[in-house]
């Protein structure tokens, strides 16, 4: 009840025209200071705004050059033209993130940097994909990653000193994965990584080819020597790597290559075959 009849006492008097207790100096104070304030962030965003838009078109950051590294089996024009950059492009209206972003759709871009140089340059540093073999397909050949994915189809301007799987015109490999790969094809990267490790006996540096023949088994070409070498598909791919340069470092020690008209890793379990030429005779080892 005490409170109704305040309530009430509160309307008459306003009723009446009496007037509200005065704010004081100190509360004054405090809003005028949260006025002047909103409208000092008021303006200077405007203004803020206003000046970027004029900034952005100021001829004084207007590109003048474009610093393209890391590129190797990507021309700078090709970047340059990718990053939709020109010499009419402002350096403080473009966007980083949306240059990186065009760049990292390209195939052969795994990563890329863009760096504003003030006041008018601009720096690219891609990271490229790193081709680990050639697949030799009936119309082209395609980058294959140390992953077997398939980057891109290698072009008459691009290096083509690369290991060429053959056997496998036919084979699906969009977007497979380790998993779904044929096993073979993952062997055959398996090898390539253990030559990678540059073992002076065999390595990567000196295969020209690995074909895939129809029961998944392997046959392997050296630069240096025109004789097949038969991997053979039982057993880790690993073990006939080592068997492989174990026969190989033999061969170098006694100069018996000459005579050496395929060697047989696939021959039996325990032993591998090495055909000479001269006398059609075999050795075992």
């Amino acid at each position: 009840m005490k409170i109704r009849r305040t309530s009430k006492l509160r309307i008459r008097s306003l009723k009446k025209g009496k007037k509200l207790p005065p704010i004081s100096a100190r509360h004054r104070s405090l809003l005028l200071r949260g006025l002047v304030l909103l409208l000092l962030t008021t303006g200077f965003g405007f203004g803020a705004r206003e000046l970027y838009n004029v900034l952005c078109g100021c001829n004084f950051f207007q590109i003048t050059s474009v610093i393209i590294e890391g590129n190797r089996m990507t021309d700078k024009e090709e970047i340059t033209n990718l990053s939709r950059i020109d010499i009419h492009s402002n350096l403080l209206a473009i966007d980083t993130g949306q240059v990186r972003a065009l760049l990292e759709n390209h195939p052969w871009i795994a990563a890329a940097e863009v760096v504003r140089d003030w006041p008018n340059r601009l720096l690219i540093q891609v990271k490229e994909k790193k081709p680990a073999a050639l697949l030799n397909r009936e119309a082209e050949q395609l980058y294959l990653d140390s992953r077997g994915r398939i980057i891109a189809a290698a072009a008459p301007a691009h290096e083509l000193d690369f290991p060429v799987i053959t056997g496998l015109e036919n084979a699906a490999l969009d977007g497979a994965t380790t998993e779904s790969r044929p096993q073979c094809l993952n062997d055959v990267f398996e090898f390539l990584r253990l030559a990678n490790r540059n073992n002076p006996i065999l390595p990567e540096q000196n295969i020209s080819e690995i074909h895939v023949g129809p029961s998944d088994e392997l046959t392997l070409y050296l630069l240096d020597r025109p004789f097949p070498i038969y991997l053979g598909s039982e057993g880790k791919i690993a073990t006939r790597y080592y068997r492989l340069v174990k026969v190989l470092k033999d061969l170098y020690r006694t100069r018996e290559f000459s005579e050496v008209s395929y060697i047989r890793l696939d021959y039996q379990k325990d032993a591998i075959l090495v055909g000479k030429m001269k006398t059609g005779a075999t050795d075992r080892g």
